[in-house]
């Protein structure tokens, strides 16, 4: 393989080869076939085509890719690229990570951030190509985080219906049990972990090498400061593998409570349902490391805290965080991933609602106040380049709530901020000439493949290299209508070979996000 090798495969072909080996992996891995699992992992993690993902992973595609690791290196030509390739091996060695304190761009702060070299992040990458496809056949249904093809929305969607009552039910209330795991893998029995992975020798070695020099507590420590609401789709800059770790250690939990409950014929409630009807009375959620628990009966949820707080305590040693976990009747509401749930009574039936939290609309006032007040002196046009994936974003991730009057009011607070900005640019000219010259009136705008007309609408003007005059303009809030979520079906993974459902659906999110 040359330098211009490189830049001349075929990434279609070679993530086709790997998605046979994984969807391999995956079915053997559902007919609980270990010595099955076991060969095709090993095929893959040496072939050719694994490395050259791994490699193109953590150089091309990663975004710390230019910053250097403890050897000051920085794999970014394509012949460096190719000396990586050859030398990726699983040796069971990995080089301790340094921190360092990165400039976020457009931001004040520094984040700081654990930096591995580029070969141990390869070697991470090689190790998730063979052990993810062989937990996501066994992961639970309703474990959302760090997962592929999975998102909050699935979430938000699983908490609706948990909360509606179902054929047959009465129940005018539903009692939650919102917690957060603390204390993560800073107290974890590392042997546990090991123990539960059960995977190849060689993978084995690394994970084991990887939580003694203490990487994986840096990448929750990111992760923890990073997973809010403006940027809660996205993942830290970091680490690789150690999402998926996280979701192996707390595999079971769902599992677990349903197995418990079946136990609790003590309860009046739950003693006249057979074993089956008692599982699904208890609906078990969980994102990354917060998780909800519904129940009808106050008493249940009570105990099922208790219950948790063993299980952790017995398993992978974890802690409940008792500042972040309580229960909340669903008729008084609660927050979750930046949404408020709530139930009401209506026509003797009981329907379930969900709006964007005050917190999460608190928050973007706040973020476009901010970037208002850092940009006193720049163009209309720079502004709305900074402020419309902000605006629209947010939108994109709430549309699917009953989210029109929040947005009708929170278009007219930011108005209201764009018009102060506005005026107090311009104290030369008359308020009419500047409100037409930031504001022009007659004029239609398309977006979201409707036509829209409106007097009020920030608009700005700059010229390009050749001369030429570039316009902008930033849309309202509520010009992003509302839609409802199509769920992912619980048996679906990427990797189970339907690649005609996973088109459909990706076509669908895209789709939506552009509106």
């Amino acid at each position: 393989m040359s330098s211009l090798a490189w830049k001349n495969i075929n990434w279609s072909l070679v993530n086709s080869r790997i998605q046979r080996y994984q969807t391999r992996i995956f079915k053997a891995s559902k007919e609980n076939n270990i010595y099955k699992i076991r060969c095709i992992q090993k095929r893959l993690l040496n072939s050719l085509d694994a490395k050259l993902v791994a490699v193109r992973r953590v150089t091309t595609l990663n975004n710390s890719k230019i910053i250097a690791g403890i050897e000051k290196r920085v794999f970014i030509t394509d012949l460096q690229k190719e000396k990586l390739v050859r030398k990726l091996r699983l040796d069971g060695k990995a080089l301790s990570i340094r921190h360092l304190s990165i400039d976020k761009t457009g931001k004040a702060e520094k984040c700081p951030l654990s930096i591995s070299i580029a070969k141990d992040r390869a070697k991470e990458a090689l190790c998730l190509l063979a052990l993810e496809p062989e937990w996501e056949a066994k992961f639970e249904i309703n474990s959302y985080g760090f997962r592929p093809g999975r998102c909050c929305h699935d979430v938000i969607e699983t908490i609706l219906l948990s909360l509606r009552n179902h054929s047959g039910e009465n129940h005018y209330h539903k009692y939650i049990l919102e917690g957060t795991i603390s204390k993560w893998f800073d107290q974890i029995d590392h042997e546990y972990l090991v123990e539960k992975l059960n995977t190849l020798p060689e993978m084995e070695s690394h994970v084991k090498t990887w939580l003694k020099v203490g990487v994986l507590e840096d990448f929750l420590d990111i992760n923890k400061k990073t997973n809010t609401i403006e940027n809660i789709m996205a993942r830290p800059q970091g680490e690789i593998i150690f999402p998926l770790l996280t979701n192996i250690a707390l595999h079971g939990l769902e599992d677990h409570m349903k197995e418990w409950i079946c136990t609790k014929s003590s309860f009046a409630k739950t003693s006249l349902y057979p074993k089956s009807g008692k599982r699904k009375n208890i609906s078990v959620i969980r994102y990354e490391n917060d998780f909800i628990i519904i129940h009808q009966d106050k008493t249940i949820i009570n105990e099922a805290k208790k219950e948790i707080y063993h299980w952790l305590l017995n398993g992978p040693h974890l802690k409940l965080n008792e500042e972040k976990t309580s229960i909340r009747n669903s008729n008084e509401g609660f927050n979750f991933l930046g949404f408020t749930f709530i139930t009401i009574q209506s026509s003797n039936k009981t329907r379930a609602k969900i709006y964007p939290s005050r917190k999460s609309q608190e928050l973007l006032i706040l973020k476009v106040r901010n970037v208002i007040q850092r940009n006193r002196n720049v163009s209309a046009y720079n502004l709305i380049s900074v402020l419309r994936p902000i605006i629209i974003g947010w939108a994109n991730y709430f549309r699917y709530s009953e989210c029109k009057k929040c947005f009708q009011k929170l278009t007219h607070l930011i108005f209201q901020q764009l018009r102060a900005w506005v005026f107090r640019r311009d104290t030369r000219n008359g308020r009419k000439e500047v409100k037409q010259r930031y504001f022009p009136s007659g004029k239609e705008y398309y977006f979201g493949g409707r036509k829209h007309k409106d007097n009020w609408v920030l608009n700005g003007k700059t010229k390009d290299k050749n001369g030429n005059i570039q316009e902008n303009w930033l849309p309202h809030l509520t010009w992003v209508k509302n839609e409802k979520w199509v769920q992912i079906k619980i048996d679906k993974s990427p990797f189970d070979g339907d690649n005609l459902y996973w088109r459909k659906r990706i076509i669908i999110r895209v789709n939506c996000n552009l509106r």
